[in-house]
């Protein structure tokens, strides 16, 4: 079962380790930290930030609750397993319900939530939703399109919460995996920059190499090339962020070694 750990906001990726570090071994399965992709213009385009989906909590997968929040007890900074009361009285520890696990799953793709493109016609209504917002688009209370963002309100882990989703626009930078998605569905007529699917050059870049995205999407964060498309020239990478390693396809004509 999965369940949420709840700490200061900014000492996630601490407690996650020193929970690791001193649990019992075979008691904590796995562990990660919720991140999305968002999005803040600059010059009228779009670039990405990596920043957590739900500051405060990370999530453990384990059978042995009472272990994991004993163990957590002995971590000063440490505040709750999420709880809660049972009409005997008695509290249990609350693990992520299949509704809510589907949810997330629905958004997250090894653990980050990708931007979501968005188009709207010339009257401002919306033509086309792709990416996690596109299932929840009902569930929208705000949308921000010129600052990039949309909040969807749900029930989640026994509270309201609202959601930031980053968006993206034919006006931005492209993204290899959007790019994609948009062809799949034929949209791309007006996305700029597919990529050339006949050049198959070798392209100088190789599973082990480390690269920095030079369009300014992703700043000067360094991703770790792991398999290489030559004939999409798309690498896929990934890179670490608060503790969870993300995966990031990136264009070969947008990166250089590092």
């Amino acid at each position: 079962m999965w369940y949420v750990v709840q700490t200061e906001s900014g000492n996630e990726h601490l407690m996650r380790q020193l929970l690791l570090k001193i649990a019992p071994e075979g008691v904590v399965r796995a562990s990660f930290i919720p991140l999305y992709e968002d999005v803040w213009r600059r010059q009228g385009v779009g670039h990405i930030s990596i920043r957590r989906l739900f500051p405060g909590y990370f999530f453990v997968d384990t059978d042995e609750p009472e272990t994991v929040s004993r163990v957590m007890r002995w971590i000063p900074e440490f505040k709750r397993v999420l709880a809660m009361w049972e009409r005997d009285g008695t509290r249990t520890f609350m693990p992520v319900l299949p509704d809510e696990q589907a949810f997330l799953d629905s958004l997250m793709e090894t653990g980050l939530m990708h931007v979501s493109f968005i188009r709207r016609t010339k009257s401002g209504r919306i033509d086309t939703i792709i990416g996690p917002l596109s299932r929840y688009s009902n569930r929208i209370t705000k949308l921000d399109v010129p600052h990039r963002r949309a909040i969807v309100e749900t029930e989640l882990f026994g509270k309201h919460r609202k959601i930031k989703f980053g968006l993206w626009t034919d006006d931005d930078p492209h993204l290899p995996w959007l790019d994609r998605i948009l062809e799949e569905d034929g949209l791309s007529g007006d996305v700029r920059h597919i990529s050339q699917l006949n050049n198959v050059a070798d392209l100088g870049i190789h599973p082990g190499d480390s690269v920095r995205d030079t369009s300014g999407v992703y700043g000067d964060q360094v991703f770790h090339v792991t398999a290489v498309d030559i004939p999409r020239r798309l690498l896929r990478t990934t890179t670490e962020m608060f503790g969870t390693s993300i995966v990031v396809e990136l264009s070969a004509d947008d990166v250089e070694q590092v």
